[in-house]
């Protein structure tokens, strides 16, 4: 919504009485643009959504180096696979950071590994062309330098995958929701929901929706990672066991939720608010007008 402010000042109304001073009808008309203003700009400011900046979430870095190494790594954690002098696979905690200041800009995550000896592994990946074919449609774009002994480095590519950061996504309040919004309701279906989640983990990748129901079973509609619709039916108490069957509608509509899983959703675009349960707990995310 655009805020277009036309005064309502009237030019004769810039006439001034005796003494200099600015006419009667004409600060009247002033001070009702002044409120008129003040009012468009309250209207504007509650209108337009939160902000929701796009940060660097994730690395997927490759190399020839030392035999082919490859780590994939998200804000707090990574895998080191290494082929030489045999395959290993090591699992490090840390932390991500992006060096806003650099030109161009450079991400640098560092961690260590969750086995004894402890390793620390560091990676510098700064923005570049770089692959077989840097002009190719989806060719990573940073160089890296990835080191977890001294003396030792190794150089490849990295794709970097940027997304919202979920942490500080907007609290959602299902009270305040739409009517045909079914999240509505999302705080009372949490227990069929997570239910549904269990049974259906290994290919679940977001839920889709619910039917309407004051009492007795529920049915949840769940997205699969392959794409694949299922209609999950559980008493709404989530007792029992839940019975999944292809799903009657394959359209999607309203915001998807996704579980409360480690990493966080990876999205970049609509908007990702947080569910909290009645004690706070983080109970999942809802993401609104997904790509």
């Amino acid at each position: 919504m655009a805020c277009d402010i036309v005064s309502s000042i009237d030019p004769a109304a810039y006439a001034t009485a005796s003494h200099g001073e600015l006419c009667e009808d004409c600060a009247m008309s002033v001070a009702r643009l002044a409120v008129s203003s003040l009012l468009c700009i309250a209207a504007c400011a509650a209108a337009a959504p939160p902000s929701q900046p796009v940060v660097v979430q994730g690395l997927d870095c490759r190399g020839e180096e030392s035999g082919g190494w490859r780590l994939e790594a998200n804000r707090t954690s990574a895998q080191l696979t290494t082929q030489s002098p045999r395959k290993r696979e090591i699992v490090f905690r840390g932390s991500m950071q992006l060096l806003g200041f650099t030109t161009p800009p450079t991400v640098v995550w560092r961690g260590d590994s969750t086995h004894l000896p402890r390793e620390t592994l560091v990676l510098t990946a700064r923005e570049d062309a770089c692959g077989p074919n840097p002009a190719a449609a989806g060719s990573p774009g940073y160089r890296a330098v990835v080191s977890i002994r001294p003396n030792e480095a190794a150089s490849g590519c990295c794709a970097v995958r940027a997304g919202y950061d979920a942490r500080v996504a907007p609290v959602a309040n299902p009270a305040a929701k739409p009517a045909d919004d079914w999240s509505r309701a999302i705080i009372d279906l949490l227990p069929a929901i997570n239910a549904c989640v269990a049974r259906d983990a290994a290919k679940l990748k977001a839920v889709a929706g619910s039917s309407d129901a004051a009492q007795g079973p529920v049915r949840i509609q769940l997205v699969e990672t392959g794409g694949a619709t299922v209609d999950c039916t559980i008493d709404a108490s989530g007792r029992g066991t839940p019975t999944l069957t292809a799903a009657s509608a394959t359209t999607v509509t309203g915001p998807l939720f996704y579980p409360p899983r480690e990493p966080p959703p990876l999205v970049a675009c609509g908007r990702l608010e947080r569910v909290q349960t009645p004690r706070g707990a983080l109970a999942g995310y809802l993401h609104y007008d997904p790509c």
